[in-house]
C-alpha cells in the first residue's frame, strides 16, 4: 500500500497538474466552455488509460528491453 501511495505522489509531482493548467487554458481559450470541458475530459481519460496500462504491464514492457 505504501508503494502505491509513493507512486501516486511521484506521478503528481512529475505531471504537475496545477502547473499545466495555464497551458491548457491558453491553448483552449478559443473554444466554447462546453467544448473545452469535453476536450479536457477526453485528454484526462487518455492519460488515465496510458497510466493504467503502464501500471499493469510496465514491468513486462521493461523486462522485454
Amino acid at each position: 500500500m505504501t508503494e502505491m501511495i509513493s507512486a501516486t505522489i511521484l506521478l503528481l509531482l512529475i505531471m504537475d497538474p496545477l502547473g499545466n493548467l495555464p497551458i491548457f487554458m491558453s491553448v483552449l481559450k478559443h473554444l466554447e466552455p462546453k467544448r473545452r470541458r469535453v476536450v479536457l475530459i477526453r485528454e484526462m481519460l487518455i492519460a488515465l488509460i496510458i497510466m493504467l496500462l503502464f501500471l499493469f504491464t510496465g514491468e513486462r514492457i521493461l523486462a522485454f528491453f
